[in-house]
C-alpha cells in the first residue's frame, strides 16, 4: 500500500532527524534532509531536473540572501529539502515546477538569459516584476517554500537563538511567577464599568 505524505507528516519525518534521547536539538549537527545511504541521485532527479535545481538555488540565494551572520538558503540544505519535499509531496512538486517554470520564462521574455545567468542586479529586478504579476500566486508559492526550507533547518533555529522543543517532551522551564510585577497593573484606574 502507497504511503499518502501531507505537508505535516513531511515536516514531522524531517524533524526527527534533530531530535535526539531527551528532546534535545543537535543543532547543526544532524540535518533534517540528510541523504541516507540507499538515496539514489536519479531519485532526486525525478522530483526536480537538474536545471531545476541550479534554477531553485540560485532563486533562493537571492530571496534569502547571507548576510549579517546567516547564511543563505542554499547553504542550510534548502536545495535538498524542496527536492526532497517535491518528491514526497505531488502538490509541492506541481507548484515547485509551475513556479520555476514561470520565472525562467519571465527572465527570458525580460533579459534573453537564463535566471541563473543574469547578474545579482538583475535577478532582482525579474523577481520584483515576478512578484508583482498577477495573479502573483506563482511568486508566492515559490516565495513560501523557501521561507519553509530555511526555517524549518536546526542550524538557523541556532543561529536565530530558537530553541526547539519536541512536543513529546517537556517544554522550557518557566521562571518562578514574580507577585510584584502585578504592582502596575493593581494602580492602574479600572477600565471598566461595574454593572448591576
Amino acid at each position: 500500500m502507497k504511503k499518502n505524505w501531507t505537508r505535516r507528516k513531511f515536516l514531522e519525518s524531517t524533524l526527527k532527524g534533530s531530535i535526539v534521547a531527551g528532546g534535545a536539538v543537535t543543532a547543526g549537527v544532524i540535518s533534517p534532509v540528510e541523504t541516507k545511504a540507499g538515496d539514489a541521485p536519479e531519485q532526486e532527479a525525478a522530483a526536480l531536473d537538474a536545471q531545476q535545481r541550479k534554477l531553485l538555488r540560485v532563486t533562493m540565494d537571492e530571496i534569502i540572501p547571507a548576510g549579517d551572520g546567516m547564511p543563505a538558503a542554499s547553504e542550510v540544505g534548502g536545495v535538498e529539502y524542496l527536492t526532497r519535499l517535491a518528491r514526497e509531496n505531488q502538490q509541492a512538486r506541481r507548484e515547485l515546477q509551475k513556479s520555476l517554470n514561470a520565472l525562467a520564462a519571465l527572465s527570458r521574455k525580460q533579459f534573453g538569459k537564463d535566471f541563473t545567468s543574469l547578474v545579482p542586479a538583475q535577478r532582482v529586478e525579474v523577481l520584483k516584476k515576478f512578484e508583482a504579476q498577477r495573479p502573483r500566486q506563482n511568486f508566492v508559492k515559490l516565495r513560501d517554500h523557501v521561507y519553509e526550507s530555511y526555517y524549518t533547518q536546526p542550524k538557523v533555529w541556532k543561529l536565530l537563538g530558537y530553541p526547539f522543543y519536541a512536543t513529546n517532551g517537556p517544554g522550557p522551564r518557566m521562571k518562578p511567577f514574580d507577585p510584584a510585577s502585578l504592582e502596575r497593573v493593581r494602580k492602574m484606574p479600572k477600565l471598566y464599568r461595574e454593572v448591576s
